[in-house]
């Protein structure tokens, strides 16, 4: 089995990532160095962009009790109950709570119930969710999943990738519901209990990162077993045998249509 750090050097090749991916795991005891999401940034997916953009910030974790956490990414981490009003802060909005204020993330407070169901039960794999960088020295096998940020053509390369060994054309690589730091964290790494065990997670639809997630950029998550089997695939694939399509060096201008021409 290839180390994490070259796991982490495979899918850096197999992306052209300018930036480093990240590891998730679970274990009950705070990892030597890692420090809090919250002392980044309130915003669990934000702190984990920090982390990206910044190769000097520690690992981090998240556990339950961390109050000065988003309350909304505790209750997708599997952290904490979703306050009972919350629906309507993400829907249409209450007066009772936050002021009125509303996301308008879905139609109804109805739909975000029926969302939390339909996705199951969200258990975290240990005391602490840790999210460090693939240089951390662990064994690989503890790993539940890898967070990649990058490009619409590296994100689009990444995915024919996971897709290269499935003859599966729907569910291999999904674009979910749900914020952030589920699409990162929860549904990749195992933690939702009616998440697809084995696709690739991209996105996210939530706008409330827009602020400070550069347009340009994607999110993927990937479980450990297709991050595994994407790194094996990596030689035989389009990436490196047709790399100047995967990756072009000069591009086809496309040009106006013309009647003349007909």
């Amino acid at each position: 089995m290839l180390s994490l750090e070259e796991l982490g050097k495979k899918l850096t090749e197999a992306g052209r990532l300018k930036l480093r991916p990240l590891c998730v795991y679970g274990t009950d005891e705070i990892p030597e160095g890692a420090i809090p999401s919250y002392k980044v940034d309130r915003c669990i997916a934000k702190a984990i962009y920090t982390s990206v953009l910044f190769e000097e910030t520690p690992p981090l974790y998240v556990e339950a009790g961390h109050e000065q956490c988003c309350a909304g990414g505790m209750a997708w981490m599997g952290l904490a109950e979703p306050h009972p009003k919350l629906k309507y802060f993400v829907t249409v909005g209450t007066p009772d709570f936050h002021g009125g204020a509303a996301e308008h993330l879905k139609a109804t407070p109805e739909l975000f119930d029926e969302q939390r169901e339909r996705a199951g039960k969200i258990l975290p794999h240990g005391r602490y969710t840790v999210i460090a960088p693939c240089t951390h020295n662990l064994a690989p096998e503890i790993v539940r999943s890898f967070i990649v940020f990058a490009g619409s053509e590296q994100i689009r390369n990444l995915c024919g990738l996971a897709q290269f060994s499935s003859s599966e054309p729907f569910f291999k690589t999904v674009i979910p519901g749900g914020p952030i730091c589920a699409t990162m964290i929860a549904f990749p790494a195992g933690m939702a209990e009616n998440a697809p065990k084995d696709s690739a997670y991209i996105g996210p639809v939530d706008p409330t990162g827009n602020p400070w997630l550069p347009p340009e950029l994607m999110i993927m998550g990937i479980p450990f077993g297709l991050a595994k089997q994407m790194t094996t695939d990596l030689e035989e694939s389009f990436i490196c045998k047709r790399s100047k399509i995967a990756y072009p060096e000069n591009r086809i201008v496309i040009k106006p249509y013309s009647y003349k021409t007909v």
